[in-house]
């Protein structure tokens, strides 16, 4: 039975390891001890090279078409002019109570009633689509509905003011005969006129669960 003879370090006489280069105590060159020559290591093919399931794959949007936007369109109309309404309809009843008071006339009270449900209809809708659209939720309640978000080209969420660009150019779509919104009908991007100015897209992020909305862009 061969025992293994414990080499020991020519410069220190400390034993020396196996497979040892330098001597541990005294860093004396092994001389004698051949050196294990350098081999690189390639690295995986996996770490160097991209394969087609590894890969992110980023699908192109699908933009919302004009009817998905009519939809919304409706549902929000209805919720601000609705809670304009109950709005104004305080305000007649402080305007009634005034006018008993002072001896306004009731034709005078129902004219500053009309003004005042304009005013609260354009300044809550603009609030109500800037504040909506700007939010985590890129969408009006109308828009969540139907499944529906506004985003920039890059797919992030607008600003509060690209989202109010957005809401008063509506009445530039709209002074066009309606022209403005039907462009969501046949524009490359499914952009309507008052998307343009900022370049927003309206893109569908959810199937909408009643059928009466349809697949349609």
């Amino acid at each position: 039975m061969k025992t293994a003879v414990q080499q020991i370090c020519s410069n220190c006489g400390n034993p020396l390891l196996p497979d040892g280069k330098f001597c541990l105590f005294c860093g004396d060159v092994l001389a004698d001890v051949p050196e294990k020559p350098r081999t690189q290591v390639p690295l995986p093919v996996q770490a160097i090279q991209t394969t087609a399931a590894d890969a992110t794959v980023h699908p192109l949007p699908e933009y919302a078409g004009f009817w998905l936007r009519l939809w919304a369109g409706a549902i929000d109309v209805s919720m601000e002019a609705s809670a304009a309404l109950l709005l104004t309809l305080v305000v007649g009843y402080m305007f009634r109570i005034l006018g008993s008071r002072s001896g306004l006339s009731p034709i005078t009270g129902s004219y500053f009633t009309g003004i005042a449900y304009i005013a609260v209809l354009t300044i809550g809708a603009w609030l109500y689509s800037a504040f909506s659209e700007s939010s985590k939720w890129r969408a009006t309640i109308g828009k969540r509905i139907v499944g529906l978000q506004v985003v920039n080209v890059l797919g992030g969420k607008l600003t509060f003011g690209q989202a109010s660009v957005r809401h008063f150019m509506k009445f530039l779509s709209l002074f066009t005969v309606a022209v403005g919104f039907m462009m969501a009908g046949w524009t490359r991007r499914r952009q309507a006129l008052h998307d343009m100015p900022c370049d927003c897209l309206v893109i569908r992020v959810a199937e909408p669960s009643l059928s009466l909305f349809g697949r349609h862009s």
